[in-house]
């Protein structure tokens, strides 16, 4: 048995729901494991129960208020509260979003009969037999495939996992958003296969879509791409990987659409031309606050690239999928580019988590993700 003994700041992060307790928020801990489920208490008062990892700054993530075992019955509870809560969407969505739905560490894609799922937490990855046992139980899938081969650790002491849980082997996926349909490789693809998050915000790229030239950045497998070009743009799709472009030029041909794929590092366009709508969608740039700032120097080489390569009246998007790099630093950024170009900018819009990706108020770490639309127009306009 783990027991922690949480100092005052502990306790006010449990007051306050948030659902992470650091090592200097810990009175005393005792116990011979270095991590496994922690019973939580306050002034010798019983207040909750946790992943604990003694190795991690990051050491306890809350799981429960309510003295209960952590067993697949508790599993199979908080699964059939995340499945209520998305009765009415399509089969092709996040199923679990960790904080979001209660459960730290753990996140599920739905491709149909498929599940794909991620652990990001030593104490809850020696739980995946009941966690498997659970959505079996909830989600009666054909196939349960794990893909916790992080580039980068989210955890110290954490595995490196990846391979079936369960059911037949899958094979590549075809699912359907936005009147498109686009092929998941759930075994080899980024993350999970498909970034779901994104799904509101290649909806909104319709609205700004006309006749005109599209530059989708960083498009993966051409998400955002395949939207322009439904609306009848010329698109070109630029991402570095060899792979996911083949991918995407499957999808487009699936669709009967036309898209311009091209290799190279999105980070450099100078050898492109202009275009009137530009999307940047990169992967996340900072793991950790202390990354941030270089974070924010490539954020800002790519926006001065961006307003370069716009159209007068032109629109553009910058995404980002980091905590630490918020909204307001990237309306920053654009400001600070813009005024070296001489360019006006307009806001549009943010966009960001769709209701299958829910976050906590509580836990502002928990909404990663943010984009910002604009508009630019050339000064001499004034």
């Amino acid at each position: 048995m783990i027991v922690v003994r949480l100092n005052k700041r502990g306790m006010e992060k449990i007051i306050r729901h948030h659902l992470w307790i650091f090592s200097d928020e810990i009175k005393e801990v005792i116990s011979d494991e270095i991590s496994g489920i922690a019973n939580l208490f306050y002034e010798d008062r019983f207040v909750g129960k946790g992943l604990y990892n003694g190795r991690s700054k990051n050491a306890i993530k809350i799981l429960t208020l309510r003295d209960e075992e952590i067993n697949t019955e508790f599993f199979e509870k908080r699964f059939k509260i995340a499945t209520a809560r998305r009765k009415n969407l399509s089969q092709f969505r996040r199923e679990i979003n960790s904080e979001g739905d209660l459960i730290p560490g753990l996140v599920a894609d739905r491709f149909g009969s498929t599940l794909v799922i991620q652990i990001r937490s030593l104490a809850l990855e020696s739980m995946k037999d009941r966690i498997t046992e659970a959505l079996v139980r909830v989600y009666s899938p054909d196939s349960i495939y794990e893909r916790s081969d992080f580039e980068s650790l989210p955890e110290e002491g954490l595995s490196r996992s990846k391979g079936l849980l369960y059911g037949k082997e899958p094979i590549s996926q075809i699912i359907e958003e936005n009147d498109l349909r686009f092929l998941v490789n759930v075994v080899k693809g980024q993350k999970t296969g498909f970034f779901y998050d994104q799904r509101e915000s290649r909806q909104f790229s319709r609205k700004l879509a006309s006749e005109g030239k599209a530059l989708d950045l960083f498009t993966y497998t051409g998400g955002f791409a395949l939207n322009l070009a439904k609306c009848g743009m010329n698109v070109d799709a630029v991402d570095i990987s060899t792979e996911d472009l083949e991918i995407g030029r499957q999808n487009a041909k699936m669709n009967g659409l036309k898209i311009n794929f091209i290799e190279k590092d999105a980070f450099d366009i100078k050898t492109l031309g202009l275009y009137d709508l530009i999307i940047a969608d990169p992967p996340s740039l900072v793991k950790r606050k202390e990354e941030r700032n270089k974070a924010l120097d490539l954020f800002s080489k790519l926006t001065d690239q961006i307003i370069d390569h716009l159209k007068d009246k032109g629109y553009a998007c910058i995404c980002s999928c980091a905590y630490n790099v918020s909204i307001e630093m990237i309306e920053k950024i654009v400001l600070n580019s813009s005024a070296k170009k001489s360019v006006i900018v307009r806001p549009i819009c943010q966009t960001g988590l769709p209701i299958d990706h829910p976050y906590l108020l509580s836990m502002p770490e928990t909404n990663y993700l943010k984009c910002f639309w604009f508009e630019t127009l050339k000064s001499d306009g004034l």
